[in-house]
């Protein structure tokens, strides 16, 4: 007999599909409909920056590149001018020496000396700023081509504006070699301003048969014109894409540079556009502040020869205090734009229509499901509530027998951990009470012996009831933890373990600070503890002199990073990915089960958030090599929410 409330379920197991389903038909209908209207748009609208963002990162990246080559034309500058006048003094000392072995042997010194002065003395380079010079290593002049009454004179005690002796310097260079550069600052010939003077750079070159230099010289400010000269010339010379090109204007709006040769040497600092934009001030001012984009309406286009919208990228060349820019005409973007908004509504209206057409037939074949379903369901909902009730009994069962299962395999796991974490401690407890026993069989104990010996076998049983309770903790979700200081930390470890490591002879090297970390102390004390087992182990297997531990804590960038590292040799490479696996071990099985190293990357890592690595390092002790295991264990200091 059926309850009234199973009457009403089977009403609504009738009517309710066939309701939801209309009415999620038209919830999804509409929701579809929105949403494909708002892609549209959103579409467009990335459409058009995705345009725009792609050609302000070529223009961008056109310039970079014409700016990245003035730098190191202007960086490379002074290597070049050197190179240059060097070049050209090696071409005229090779001159002098043709000459003088030429005529050497046939015709008088003086008439050899004629010779090649008269060889140098027309020679010009540099649009005829470039001469050469000869000097004696006494410092007299022998030809100076820009004033002949310099000739055969003294000119040792030559002076610049600043007092620099240039002619005794380059004489003073060239004593102990036979070539060199100087530099002074000189009145330029052909200069109004006679009383101002030029930084000069100058290669001199010694001519050894008659104690001469050869040498010229280069005015920097003259060389970095003709180096300007050339990379405007490279700059007109750019072009890319149909309408792309870079041009340059100078601090006071005079075009340098620009794709229309007309413009050049023009001063342009009004030029407006129709918008009222004056289109060389913005970017003289964009290039003052660095790099920016600039929106203006161009007065030419390069293949229309008409007027039309840009997007310029400007930046500054401050060394020569120049406005580099290069853009793209938005009409381009506008066209590809309206070509892919038309493509865009074309799929949109396409699948508008789809939608509702597949809507509607599905909205129809629901309903007749759903009809379909609710009859069957009705049919089958007595053999249904009484399957039901089976499961649920059969899965409460089930769940009990699970629930024990659970239970027995933790605990199995936990008693095997607490054995190893019991089996150093009792042998501790072992070898202390043995001790006092012998001891005091042979009347050798002190008083002072057997109280320590006491109390280190009450810490160690403190230690072993303290374990239970970490490994209860360690399974337990909701075990609190805490701040505590690692060096109390270690120093509660070594006082466990003082006994075993005293008869092994294993000293302990520390760098201990007063660190405090927020996490879970017993948990973190039973890392410890396996580790330095794990260290006193590999010291037993083998017979090593000298045993040590080193250990540290140190605190930076808000890290705290523990090093433990001993001198057994290390660990073999072809295991070292095995050791933090559950149950690998290389003990006997009375020995180690492999659960402690497994257990402590489970407390460092999942319990309190840290991380711990392991590798193999060779180092340096006392002026004595040694090679071991690195066990690094580092924590960021955070606060008590992350773990």
């Amino acid at each position: 007999m059926l309850s009234k409330n199973e009457i009403k379920l089977i009403k609504l197991i009738k009517f309710t599909p066939v309701f939801i389903v209309a009415l999620v038909c038209v919830m999804v209908t509409f929701l579809l409909y929105v949403d494909k209207n708002i892609t549209l748009q959103a579409d467009l609208k990335t459409l058009q920056n995705d345009y725009l963002k792609r050609n302000e990162n070529i223009i961008k990246n056109e310039l970079e590149k014409v700016y990245e080559y003035m730098v190191h034309k202007k960086l490379n500058s002074e290597r070049e001018l050197k190179q240059d006048i060097k070049n050209r003094v090696n071409e005229v000392h090779n001159i002098m020496t043709f000459i003088y072995e030429k005529y050497k042997d046939t015709e008088p010194e003086e008439k050899i000396k004629e010779r090649i002065k008269d060889a140098l003395r027309a020679l010009r380079f540099n649009d005829g700023r470039g001469y050469f010079y000869i000097v004696s290593l006494e410092g007299k002049s022998v030809l100076y081509p820009l004033n002949q009454n310099f000739e055969n004179k003294t000119i040792i005690d030559f002076e610049d504006n600043f007092g620099l002796r240039f002619v005794e310097n380059t004489i003073n260079g060239l004593k102990d070699k036979t070539e060199s550069y100087n530099e002074y600052y000189w009145k330029k010939p052909e200069s109004d301003e006679k009383l101002k003077q030029y930084k000069k750079i100058t290669f001199n070159k010694v001519f050894e048969p008659y104690n001469w230099f050869v040498g010229t010289g280069e005015y920097v400010g003259d060389f970095e014109e003709k180096i300007k000269r050339e990379i405007l010339e490279y700059i007109t010379s750019i072009k890319y894409s149909t309408n792309g090109f870079i041009f340059v204007i100078d601090k006071f709006g005079v075009y340098l540079s620009h794709v229309n040769k007309a413009y050049i040497g023009v001063n342009r600092i009004n030029l407006k556009d129709s918008n009222g934009v004056m289109i060389t001030q913005e970017i003289i001012n964009l290039a003052n502040q660095g790099e920016g984009f600039l929106k203006y309406i161009s007065t030419i286009k390069p293949d229309t020869n008409l007027p039309s919208e840009k997007i310029t990228y400007v930046k500054g060349f401050k060394d020569w205090e120049w406005a580099i820019a290069t853009g793209f005409y938005t009409d381009e973007l506008k066209q590809q734009i309206k070509l892919k908004e038309k493509e865009y509504k074309e799929n949109y209206m396409h699948n508008l229509l789809s939608l509702f057409t597949a809507s509607g037939l599905l909205t129809v074949l629901f309903l007749f499901l759903s009809f379909y379903i609710s009859k069957r369901l009705e049919l089958r909902f007595y053999k249904y509530r009484q399957q039901v009730i089976s499961n649920i009994k059969k899965s409460k069962e089930k769940d009990s027998m699970l629930a024990q299962q659970s239970k027995m395999a933790a605990m199995g796991e936990m008693l095997e951990n607490i054995a190893h974490q019991w089996r150093q401690p009792l042998s501790s407890i072992s070898t202390l009470s043995t001790g006092v026993k012998i001891r005091y069989e042979f009347g050798g104990i002190e008083k002072e012996e057997l109280l320590h010996a006491m109390d280190s076998i009450t810490s160690t049983t403190k230690y072993l009831s303290q374990t239970i309770d970490d490994f209860r903790d360690y399974f337990n979700p909701h075990k609190e933890a805490g701040y505590f200081n690692l060096k109390d930390i270690f120093n509660k470890a070594f006082e466990l373990l003082e006994v075993q490591f005293n008869l092994n002879n294993i000293k302990f090297v520390k760098n201990l600070n007063d660190v405090y970390i927020f996490g879970f102390e017993n948990e973190f004390l039973q890392v410890i503890i396996n580790i330095l087992n794990n260290a006193k182990d590999e010291f037993e297997r083998k017979e090593i002199d000298n045993k040590y531990i080193f250990i540290s804590i140190e605190e930076k960038n808000n890290e705290v990073k523990i090093s433990i590292k001993d001198n057994a040799g290390g660990i073999d490479e072809k295991i070292m990915d095995k050791i933090f696996e559950p149950y690998f071990t290389t003990k006997f099985k009375s020995q180690g089960t492999g659960i402690g190293l497994y257990m402590s990357k489970e407390i460092i890592e999942k319990h309190m958030k840290g991380k711990i690595l392991v590798s193999n390092q060779e180092f340096v002790h006392e002026k004595v090599s040694y090679k071991g295991a690195l066990f690094e264990v580092s924590f960021s200091l955070v606060d008590e929410k992350t773990i």
